[in-house]
């Protein structure tokens, strides 16, 4: 019974967990890819929001995010009002510079087979091993 106990603390901690995180997230996203003065306007969308509720009382968030977002411009009795809604108009601040550059690939030649004249040694005497530098590391000696 305690194992039941348990995993329902913990699914009902993660819940709240959850919330939080999704609020992170949100905000970190509004944060980065929205302008802050847009963000200001959130106060604007909540009212007019219940303005069209009064209207219409069947009306859902969802649906009228639709109306003012997703479908055609519409310029009716309340144009200037829809105007003052966030994220819609674009006032960006933003400068993007790109740059283009006309790159050269290098050239690369390879020899042709038989005209290399140098002649490789396999043994050379400078390549012999130092046998006097591994004098260091000899066995530990017993003495008698």
């Amino acid at each position: 019974m305690t194992f039941l106990t348990e995993l329902f603390f913990y699914l009902v901690t993660f819940a709240g967990l959850r919330k939080s995180i999704a609020i992170f997230f949100l905000g970190t996203l509004l944060l980065t890819n929205a302008e802050l003065h847009q963000l200001l306007k959130i106060p604007v969308l909540v009212s007019h929001f219940r303005e069209h509720r009064e209207e219409d009382r069947h009306i859902s968030f969802w649906s009228f995010i639709k109306i003012h977002y997703f479908s055609k411009r519409v310029i009716d009795a309340d144009y200037s009002r829809d105007q003052q809604l966030p994220l819609k108009d674009a006032d960006s601040c933003q400068l993007i510079v790109k740059t283009i550059c006309e790159c050269q690939l290098p050239a690369v030649e390879f020899p042709a087979p038989g005209t290399d004249t140098r002649h490789y040694s396999p043994y050379r005497e400078k390549n012999k091993p130092q046998v006097h530098s591994f004098d260091i590391f000899q066995p530990p000696r017993v003495q008698a």
